[in-house]
C-alpha cells in the first residue's frame, strides 16, 4: 500500500512495478475504498508520502492492522547499494547546504543529490553504486516518519520553528529534528544553535566559536589544529555558515581535501534565497520566496540596515508571528500583508508596527504601491508557506520577477 500520490507517491509506485511489486494506492484526493476494505487486506507493508501525517486515519488503521509502516527514505535506504548516506536537514539553510555537500563529494567520488532538493531519493536507487555517495536533503515530515533509515553522517544547519500546521508545538518540531542525529554514525551539529547545544558525542562547526571541531574566521577554517585558507571572500554570513556544514560533513569522513577549498565560490546557490533582483524606482529589490517561516523572515530582514520596505504573507502554518514583529528593527517603514494568513499577521504585529502595516489583496498590488510611495530596499520573505495561491514558492518567487520586471519597464518609459 502506498499512501499519498504526490510525487514521492507515484515515484515510489514507478519502482515497486519496475521491481515486480503489486501497489495499491491510497490518496484523500481519489479515494475508492473505505477504509473499512482497507484495514481488511492482508499487505506486506505500507509506504507513506511525506505529506500524509502519521496521524491520517489510513495510518493508524494500517498500523492497528499490523502493518509495517514505512517512509520513502526507509524503503530507499533498504533498497540502495550504498551506505554512504549523508543527510542534512534543519529550518533554514539545508538545501544550500545540501547542494555545496554534494559539490564537495563529487570532487572526489560520485555522488547523488536527492529528497526535497531534487528527486526522491526512492528514484535513483538504480543508479547509485556501493561507493557512491548520497547526499539527501531531508525534511522534518521525512524524520518523523522513518523507522530504519540510518544515515553514515546527519547534518544540522539549524533548529528554529517550521510547520506547527502538523507538529503542533516548537518542542515537538524540534525534537524530529534532532532525532535525526539519533539516527547517525557520525553527527554534525552547528555550535552556534542553541537548540543543538544538548546534543553530545558530535563533531560542531561555528562561525563564532573558535572552540568548535571546524571554525571559519575571515576566509580561514581551523580545524584539529590546522589552517585551511579559502580562496574567496565571504559571500554572507548565511552562506559560509552552510558550507562550514557541508565542508564538516564532508570533511569527517573523507579528510580536508584541496577540492573542497576551491569548491566555495562554484557552488550555484539555490535562487529565491535572498536574491537580488534589481532596481526598481531608485530602490533595491530582493526576492526571499524562500522564507517559508519566521526565522527564515527574521534573518533575511537583518541583513539591512538602510530604509527597508517587506511584503509579507502566504499560508498560514500555525508560527507565533508576534516573534517575527518583535525582531524586526526600525529601519522596517513598511510592511505590506498579503495572503490567507494577512489578518493573523496584522493581530500579531502589535502597536509598534501595525501602523505601519498596508494589507493589499494582491502580491501585485504590493509592487504597486511601492512604486508609489518608494523607499531604499524592497525585500519579499513572505515569513509564510506558498500554498495559499501557489504551487510551491519556486512559482511564487517566478511570479514577484515578473511583476517586478513589469514596473520597472513601465517606470523607465517616458
Amino acid at each position: 500500500m502506498v499512501l499519498g500520490m504526490g510525487k514521492t507517491g507515484k515515484a515510489v509506485c514507478s519502482y515497486l512495478k519496475e521491481s515486480g511489486v503489486t501497489a495499491e494506492v491510497f490518496d484523500d484526493a481519489f479515494a475508492s475504498e473505505k477504509l473499512s476494505d482497507l484495514i481488511c487486506k492482508n499487505y506486506d507493508y505500507a509506504v507513506v508520502s511525506p505529506g500524509v501525517p502519521l496521524t491520517h486515519p489510513a495510518v493508524l488503521a494500517l498500523k492497528a492492522s499490523g502493518v509495517p509502516v514505512l517512509s520513502e527514505i526507509d524503503l530507499a535506504y533498504m533498497r540502495c547499494q550504498s551506505k554512504r548516506v549523508f543527510a542534512v536537514s534543519g529550518t533554514n539553510g539545508k538545501t544550500t547546504a545540501c547542494t555545496i555537500l554534494h559539490k564537495l563529494l563529487s570532487s572526489v567520488g560520485r555522488s547523488h543529490l536527492v529528497g526535497n532538493v531534487g528527486e526522491p531519493w526512492i528514484a535513483e536507487v538504480g543508479k547509485i553504486g556501493k561507493k557512491d555517495f548520497v547526499v539527501l536533503e531531508a525534511s522534518s515530515f521525512q524524520i518523523e516518519q522513518s523507522q530504519i533509515f540510518k544515515p553514515m553522517v546527519a547534518a544540522l544547519t539549524n533548529v528554529g520553528e517550521d510547520h506547527l500546521d502538523r507538529h503542533l508545538t516548537r518542542e515537538r518540531y524540534q525534537s524530529i529534528k534532532l532525532s535525526l542525529l539519533e539516527k547517525a554514525e557520525i553527527k554534525v551539529i552547528n555550535r552556534d544553535d542553541p537548540a543543538e547545544s544538548s546534543v553530545s558525542g558530535t563533531v560542531t562547526y561555528s562561525v563564532l566559536d573558535p572552540a568548535a571541531d571546524y571554525y571559519l574566521c575571515r576566509q580561514t577554517i581551523y580545524c584539529h589544529g590546522k589552517k585551511f585558507v579559502i580562496p574567496s571572500p565571504s559571500r554572507g554570513a548565511a552562506y559560509d555558515a552552510d558550507y562550514l556544514c557541508a565542508f564538516a560533513a564532508a570533511s569527517c569522513f573523507c579528510g580536508v581535501k584541496k577540492s573542497f577549498l576551491t569548491s566555495y565560490d562554484k557552488v550555484n546557490v539555490p535562487p529565491y534565497r535572498c536574491q537580488y533582483v534589481g532596481k526598481l524606482c531608485g530602490a533595491e529589490v530582493y526576492n526571499d520566496s524562500k522564507g517559508t517561516n519566521v526565522d527564515a523572515t527574521v534573518f533575511a530582514a537583518g541583513r539591512f540596515s538602510n530604509p527597508l520596505a517587506l511584503i509579507l504573507g502566504g499560508s498560514d502554518k500555525g508560527e507565533d508571528y508576534s516573534r517575527l514583529f518583535s525582531a524586526l528593527r526600525e529601519n522596517v517603514v513598511c510592511v505590506y500583508l498579503s495572503g490567507d494568513n494577512a489578518k493573523q499577521l496584522y493581530l500579531a504585529a502589535g502597536d509598534a508596527f501595525r501602523e505601519k502595516c498596508r494589507v493589499m489583496a494582491t502580491l501585485e498590488s504590493c509592487v504597486e504601491d511601492f512604486c508609489r510611495h518608494p523607499t531604499e530596499v524592497l525585500l519579499f520573505s513572505p515569513a509564510s508557506a506558498s500554498y495559499d495561491r501557489y504551487a510551491n514558492y519556486e512559482e511564487r518567487g517566478k511570479c514577484f520577477d515578473e511583476i517586478v520586471a513589469r514596473y520597472a519597464n513601465a517606470s523607465r518609459r517616458p
